[in-house]
This record gives C-alpha cells, structure tokens and sequence, in this order.
C-alpha cells in the first residue's frame, strides 16, 4: 500500500467513525425530541380549557377576564416537565 493510499484509507476511517458518531448523537437528540413531545402533548391534555368562570374584575368598569383567555409565557425549560407543570398550575390559581 501506498503513503497516498494509506492517507486516503486514515481519511475514510475518520469520515466513518465521524458519521457514526453524528448518529448516535442525532438519534438521542430525536429521543429526547419524542419524549418532549410526549410530555407537550400529555400537558396539552391535562390543561384543556375548563368551562368558563368569571374572574373578579380587576378595576372598576373593566370586563373581566375569560377562562379560555390566551396568556403568553416564556419559561426557561432547564427543569424537569412535572415542575413547569406544576409551577403553571399555581399560576393559573
């Protein structure tokens, strides 16, 4: 075997193992994904909008406000789903 040679075979060895590596660590970023879905759509579920209730109205002359109003949050998700849950659920309170 050649210098050449072996200098495109040391190539492909790390082309290869590099590949294989990128797959692993995508396929564990896709199971991460599918369980973060999972947990999305199992949250989706438990908070689907109750039949509506007033709110005790704010000021004076205001409407109150709907149980199925938007509210826009931005959590930082560094924690565990069953915490975001659960601190979601004291702010609805």
């Amino acid at each position: 075997m050649s210098t050449g040679d072996e200098g495109r075979s040391s190539y492909l060895d790390l082309l290869i193992t590099t590949i294989l590596e990128h797959e692993k660590n995508m396929d564990k970023l896709l199971e991460r994904m599918q369980k973060i879905a999972n947990d999305l759509s199992k949250a989706s579920k438990e908070t689907e909008p109750k039949p509506k209730k007033e709110v005790a109205k704010k000021k004076e002359g205001e409407k109150p406000a709907a149980a199925n109003d938007i509210i826009y949050l931005k959590v930082k998700a560094d924690r565990p789903m069953d915490e975001i849950l659960a601190i979601l659920e004291t702010l609805k309170e």
